[in-house]
């Protein structure tokens, strides 16, 4: 169909008959399908199997999909019964060789974690929170700067700010 038959079409607007008789082929596909069913061997109906998926509303195609999830997840053997028990002496030689990770929180200022911890850049370094230690530079010379280059910390005494 060329572009300015499809834009007359589209300026027409939707044909409700259209709709209609796409709605009563879908319903007879669908009795179609349940008379199919009934003479192979019964009325098995297992849900919204039956019912073509244009048909159905999103919450009825959610509920299919779940359901078979559920179907497909009986067909295995639960996962603990799968999966190999650690015992005690593994799980050690497991976490021997996993980093130890330092949980930190703030302490406060920078300031205030220089006296708390007696000058002990090194102390202070691992007590800082993950922006503390962006913020700040320990140079190699025992001092501390900020982002701007200004000097915290001398190596002898804290510097005030100007």
């Amino acid at each position: 169909m060329n572009k300015a038959a499809r834009h007359v079409l589209r300026r027409l607007g939707t044909d409700t008959s259209l709709d209609h008789e796409r709605q009563q082929r879908l319903s007879r596909e669908v009795q179609e399908e349940q008379q199919k069913r009934r003479e192979q061997g019964g009325d098995q109906d297992t849900g919204f199997e039956t019912i073509p998926e244009e048909m159905l509303t999103e919450s009825e195609k959610r509920h299919e999909k779940y359901r078979r999830q559920q179907a497909m997840a009986g067909r295995f053997t639960p996962a603990a019964e799968r999966l190999p028990i650690m015992t005690a002496e593994e799980r050690a030689a497991h976490n021997k060789d996993r980093p130890k990770r330092h949980q930190t929180s703030f302490e406060g200022p920078i300031e205030k974690l220089i006296e708390k911890y007696n000058q002990d850049l090194e102390e202070v370094q691992r007590r800082l929170t993950l922006g503390q230690s962006m913020k700040y530079e320990f140079t190699s010379d025992g001092r501390v700067l900020d982002k701007e280059g200004n000097v915290i910390f001398d190596g002898e005494k804290i510097v005030s700010k100007p």
